[in-house]
């Protein structure tokens, strides 16, 4: 805590003892009082609330008990709604001049108190806030700053929700033209949903999740600070019809105590980035697709991960840029974001701050970088925020700075936190936690159709899926190999085990040669060249493999740019015919496509 309050809880504690023990009555008010106190203290707010609550039920124009029981309530999890009544009692029953935590005349740890400190109305004013009345957030916001020494901890955060106030005013009177919707229950449940990881294709959606398990073996290994299971991290498919499927536990998922949470994907699909909390350390890991399953995570080397807390990371496309968040000493203040890059020795250099103007003196958080390696998103409680953290975008300019962040507006950011914000690679779809009204849990995943304005420019995107013989599995030597004609660089991508998908992001201005292949066989070849528009381009194939031979000529659909693979209009085969090579339908008078034509 930064008001002092965990210090006094520390120093008074030294002297408690639970009398309960000597008295033996675990029903008496000083025992209640002193457990609560020690459980504040352990930052356990959910079973402090409780005891609070009853004991200022019994009395009611006690302030110091009205105080307490809203503190905790604005503290816990998923019950800070709770806080303002409480909170406003003991505003309300308050001595004038009354001291405050770190002044003569208030003792938390005095059962026989009665009064409030002057902290109550910060605190009043930080419910009012997130309760969307910003005139009477300043009022009290203003009174505390009135009451409270200068030096006092909280003075900063009590000028900045003015600040905040301001911004959330000015920009819920010009509202974004956004429909924020729920991801749905299918994703969703009662528990916190968040830290949603978008494949590139779209299709496939990790998400981190403090649910119980399908098979309930996380049901008694409970975090006791927030009272809910560890984080683990889960992954949903979208279907042939565009719906997401039940959500999976993916398989590194730990059995005992401690969080594991999604934070990125690779371009290709076949890296996941993921963040450990290593005892309180926080560090970021990295795991490899090896056929179905997820290898065990490895620690990113270099100097990514420190004694500090790294909670986030995002990669480039093409894999040589990692920006990652870290609260090391040396920054702007708080979280900032840094970036390496990859050696030619295939090590990550020093890490260097992104600098201003994204990072400020307060957090930023959940970096997202585009597949187009220019468009940044992250979380800042810096900036223009209206409170918590707020959702920002940036671009990459030509000379190696960032431009200054914009807030993504209202309604997709609120007076709460808003954060992991990721999007389709066209840029007009994004995906986000927040915890809004009406959601399923404390914290729910959503997603926000953008404006025409906001399509990504300068990326093409090639993707598909290869489709065994009806009954067959996809071999797993199954290899794509995308070679650049003009300097000969050869990329080899793997299409995902499970359903054959495969995505690649290819530069504009350049031809390239496909090359699909099977036991180290070609099944289909062609070149294609990819245009200097700057507009966003896709490139849609699917390859069916032989039936007859599994490594012999294929046959290839190209889809209408815009489709999404598996989409209805991808004709799925269902007669023989439909898995004819090319050469053969040329005999019969029909055909899929030209190997070797150049698509424009």
């Amino acid at each position: 805590m930064t008001n002092g309050y965990a210090a006094l809880f520390t120093a008074g504690l030294i002297g408690c003892s639970l009398s309960a023990q000597a008295q033996g009555d675990n029903t008496s008010f000083l025992w209640r009082f002193e457990e609560a106190n020690k459980l504040m203290e352990e930052k356990l707010f959910n079973q402090s609330a409780e005891i609070w609550d009853q004991l200022a039920k019994d009395q009611p124009t006690n302030a110091n008990l009205n105080y307490k029981a809203g503190y905790c309530f604005f503290h816990s999890y998923n019950q800070k709604q709770k806080a303002l009544p409480f909170l406003s009692k003991a505003s309300e029953q308050r001595s004038a001049g009354y001291g405050g935590f770190n002044t003569a005349g208030y003792d938390p740890f005095d059962p026989k108190e009665t009064n409030a400190p002057a902290e109550v109305d910060y605190y009043l004013g930080r419910a009012y806030h997130l309760n969307g009345d910003f005139d009477k957030a300043d009022q009290y916001y203003q009174k505390f700053l009135a009451e409270a020494d200068k030096n006092h901890d909280l003075a900063p955060a009590a000028t900045r929700g003015i600040q905040q106030t301001t911004n959330a005013r000015a920009l819920i009177a010009a509202p974004k033209p956004y429909q924020v919707s729920n991801v749905g229950q299918v994703v969703n449940n009662d528990h916190p949903d968040f830290s949603p990881v978008l494949s590139v294709d779209g299709n496939a959606l990790f998400f981190t999740s403090r649910r119980i398990r399908p098979d309930s073996s996380n049901a008694g290994i409970i975090d006791i600070v927030a009272g809910l299971p560890y984080e683990n991290i889960y992954v949903t498919y979208k279907d042939r019809e565009g719906n997401w499927q039940a959500p999976e536990l993916i398989n590194i998922n730990p059995v005992e105590a401690g969080h594991l949470a999604s934070v990125n994907v690779s371009a290709d699909g076949q890296t996941l980035f993921i963040y450990k909390d290593d005892g309180g350390d926080g560090n970021l890991y990295e795991s490899r697709l090896v056929g179905e399953l997820w290898s065990d995570p490895v620690l990113i080397g270099s100097d990514v991960n420190t004694k500090s807390w790294e909670t986030h990371a995002a990669i480039t496309a093409d894999g040589n840029t990692l920006y990652f968040v870290s609260d090391r000493s040396g920054g702007a203040g708080g979280r900032d974001i840094y970036r390496v890059v990859k050696l030619p020795n295939g090590e990550w250099s020093k890490a260097q701050s992104i600098g201003a103007p994204v990072n400020t003196a307060y957090d930023e958080d959940a970096v997202f970088i585009h597949p187009n390696a220019r468009t940044m998103f992250f979380a800042s409680k810096g900036h223009n925020s209206m409170g918590g953290f707020d959702i920002f975008t940036t671009e990459l300019q030509e000379d190696g700075t960032w431009s200054a962040p914009q807030n993504m507006g209202y309604p997709l950011n609120t007076v709460d936190d808003d954060a992991f914000f990721v999007t389709t690679a066209d840029g007009r779809r994004g995906y986000f936690s927040s915890d809004q009204i009406g959601g399923y849990g404390e914290k729910d995943i959503y997603f926000v159709d953008l404006p025409e304005d906001m399509e990504a420019e300068g990326l093409t995107v090639l993707k598909g899926f290869i489709i065994p013989p009806p009954g067959t599995t996809l071999p797993p030597s199954t290899i794509l190999y995308v070679t650049d004609k003009s300097t000969g660089e050869v990329k080899a991508y793997k299409p995902r085990q499970r359903d054959g998908v495969y995505v690649v992001i290819l530069p504009p201005c350049k031809e390239y040669n496909l090359d699909y292949r099977v036991d180290d066989k070609t099944i289909h070849t062609e070149d294609i060249y990819v245009e200097c528009e700057t507009a966003y381009q896709e490139i849609n194939k699917e390859i069916y493999l032989n039936p007859v031979s599994i490594t012999g000529p294929a046959s290839i659909v190209d889809l209408p740019k815009g489709s999404p693979p598996g989409s209805k209009e991808k004709g799925e085969p269902t007669k023989k015919e439909d898995y004819l090579t090319d050469a053969q339908l040329k005999e019969k008078g029909k055909t899929h496509v030209m190997p070797g034509c150049l698509l424009r």
